[in-house]
């Protein structure tokens, strides 16, 4: 049995067909998962934006919150001076 080499050359072309359209389909199947795994929770909250700016919310309200409480802790330093204040006073 000879084989020719137009019969090598169409295997081989069959065969690199055939393992290109299995990559295409894999690569496909791939990004779906990637697609699916990074989809938004709520896309029409926040702008579009979901739990990938929490972290800048979060970082945001602790910043006011621990400018509140020096602000507090003052406040309650006033308030300590001035009733000892009226304290002598009496």
């Amino acid at each position: 049995m000879i084989v020719e080499p137009h019969e090598v050359v169409a295997t081989v072309v069959g065969i690199i067909t055939i393992i290109g359209a299995l990559l295409a389909a894999l690569g496909w199947w791939i990004g779906q998962k990637i697609k699916d795994a990074t989809y938004q929770i709520q896309p029409n909250t926040n702008g579009g934006k979901s739990l990938t700016d929490l972290h800048k919310k979060v970082d945001s309200v602790y910043v006011d919150v621990s400018l509140i409480k020096s602000a507090v802790l003052q406040l309650e330093d006033d308030v300590e001076k001035l009733e000892q204040d009226v304290e002598e006073l009496k």
